[in-house]
């Protein structure tokens, strides 16, 4: 006989969820959770995942919302351990990905005087969210009541604005007491779809057709059939430049998708002629530095953003905020677009081309190291398989190389940060169930380690690590290096490897320190296997930084 809480609020929790389809639930383990990990737990209705650690619980709850692209609820104790969810829930905010957070608080009269696992949880993540309730421990019937349409207005907003939530539950003791059956049910809900403000597509229409310099700079992106097809179109236009990152997921052959081989310090007049008159941004967090420096100083007359959530203005330059998906608007737009006569295009390819020889040659001749890995690296990606970038150096690497169409790609570049990239890849893995393969550097990988401390890990998950042995991104960005602590309080040089971690948590793993290894072990490493892999790929006595610098100069 299965045990559920008798806890009513518990019970009426679990219900709301289910009754906007919200299945996905990680667990922490602590006691003040316990009527609600005992809940979920104990109904096969819901898909529970055990992590132990909180943070990486969040980023896991997070990869597994990415894929998903619904709620996924993740569920903690009190004090503490709240707040180490707070880097997910900043990271999820920022790539509006849905996060549910819901812990499990003392009694009310308890806080602020010195119990045990005791902060003020309330609001804990006001700044970082887009909905925060406290809901109270009463079952009376209007408290009941109450604490559903409380539950209920916060999991509308993290649908309809796709971001996290927090829901804040006091508990008194007794917390483990149980009955069979629920005393709460809720039918479904449907929540009404979100309303956009009317745009004016023709004038767009007039405008853009006006223009004979158009960029259309697409970000942080889903994959998106729809979207890829419509953005296509318009690269057509010889007045249109489309650039794009891998995180975009967009492919066409006149897609610019290697903006650092293009971009770099011009005259005025070369720069005046690369500038757009209209600047089109879709998506979120634009990686390379160089387009941001450039359009910064080299504005646009006209920055339209399209975007249903954020309307940022990332070059000090926005004259028109699109509220909507971006294939909504596209599907009007596209079909009254005229192409228009301009060299805008062929400047741009002309330099392209010029670039990717200057780019194939310099990778056949340089020797091993992180760049030449990184070559080897994505050249060699098996058809289908999602790509999960950890941070730094790696996702900069990753832009200067084509992808296959295939591979989705992925990389918390909400707030950019090295905390969770293993775990969201994780979760990720678990969600979605396809190949999944995660690039990280050395710093990333030991500082989320407790990723791998995780009793769900799926079998078809690979990690390939580049060791350099230190955060060697202080070596290439002005200012660290130019101090005398660089490597001791930047770089952070270390002589650690994964072979022990691998061994505690039962991955396979090799490491390999040339080329002809690296090559060789792409077989075995993306076979199927009871294991989770890891390759762990030694380049700390490469000379990284200068074979880098050198790409670069030798590119400019």
């Amino acid at each position: 006989m299965r045990k559920i809480s008798n806890k009513l609020n518990v019970q009426l929790i679990a219900e709301t969820l289910l009754a906007f389809g919200i299945d996905h639930i990680v667990l922490s383990p602590g006691s003040r959770n316990g009527a609600l990990t005992m809940q979920f737990t104990n109904d096969e209705r819901f898909k529970t995942y055990s992590v132990v650690d909180e943070r990486s619980a969040g980023f896991v709850a997070l990869g597994m919302a990415q894929q998903l692209q619904k709620p996924v609820v993740v569920c903690c104790t009190s004090g503490s351990a709240t707040a180490n969810y707070y880097p997910a829930v900043t990271e999820a905010f920022f790539q509006n990905i849905p996060l549910i957070v819901l812990s499990a608080d003392r009694p009310e009269h308890l806080v602020d005087n010195f119990d045990g696992q005791t902060i003020r949880q309330h609001n804990l993540f006001e700044k970082h969210s887009v909905h925060n309730v406290q809901l109270s421990e009463s079952e009376e019937t209007d408290d009941l009541t109450r604490n559903m349409l409380l539950t209920k207005y916060a999991l509308i907003d993290c649908v309809n604005k796709s971001a996290p939530i927090h829901i804040n539950m006091p508990f008194s003791e007794p917390l483990y007491e149980s009955v069979s059956e629920s005393s709460i049910q809720i039918d479904n809900i449907t929540i009404d779809h979100k309303v956009y403000p009317e745009i004016d597509v023709i004038d767009y229409m007039r405008r853009w057709n006006s223009s004979a310099r158009k960029m259309i700079l697409v970000g942080l992106h889903h994959p998106n059939e729809e979207f890829n097809h419509y953005l296509s179109q318009l690269a057509e236009d010889e007045s249109v430049v489309v650039l794009t990152e891998v995180t975009s997921n967009t492919h066409s052959s006149k897609f610019f998708n290697k903006i650092d081989q293009v971009i770099f310090p011009y005259t005025e007049e070369e720069l005046e002629a690369l500038k757009p008159d209209i600047l089109l941004t879709i998506g979120q967090n634009v990686v390379s530095k160089k387009i941001k420096r450039f359009l910064r100083e080299h504005k646009p007359t006209q920055h339209w953003h399209l975007d249903e959530y954020w309307q940022p203005d990332t070059f000090q330059a926005l004259t028109d905020k699109i509220e909507t998906k971006p294939e909504i608007f596209l599907e009007q737009f596209v079909p009254f677009v005229n192409q228009k006569e301009s060299n805008y295009y062929s400047l741009w390819n002309t330099i392209r081309e010029a670039n990717e020889r200057k780019h194939r040659e310099y990778i056949n001749m340089i020797p091993f190291s992180d760049l030449k890995a990184f070559d080897s690296i994505i050249r060699n990606y098996p058809e289908n398989w999602q790509i999960q970038y950890g941070n730094s150096t790696v996702i900069r690497y990753g832009l200067l190389f084509d992808h296959k169409n295939s591979n989705a790609v992925f990389c918390n570049r909400g707030t950019s940060g090295i905390d969770g990239s293993t775990s969201t890849a994780i979760g990720a893995c678990i969600s979605s169930e396809q190949n999944t393969v995660l690039i990280t550097g050395d710093i990333s990988f030991f500082y989320d380690s407790n990723a791998l401390w995780n009793v769900n890990m799926p079998k078809n998950f690979r990690i390939i690590l580049i060791n350099n042995g230190g955060g060697n991104i202080f070596k290439f960005i002005p200012g660290p290096s130019e101090t005398d602590v660089v490597e001791d309080y930047f770089v952070t040089k270390h002589h650690h490897t994964a072979e022990h971690l691998a061994k505690m948590f039962d991955f396979n793993y090799q490491v390999v320190s040339n080329l002809t290894d690296l090559e060789n072990s792409y077989k075995e490493f993306y076979n199927e296997s009871e294991r989770p892999k890891i390759i762990e790929i030694d380049t700390k006595n490469c000379a990284n930084d200068s074979i880098l610098r050198g790409y670069f100069s030798t590119i400019k």
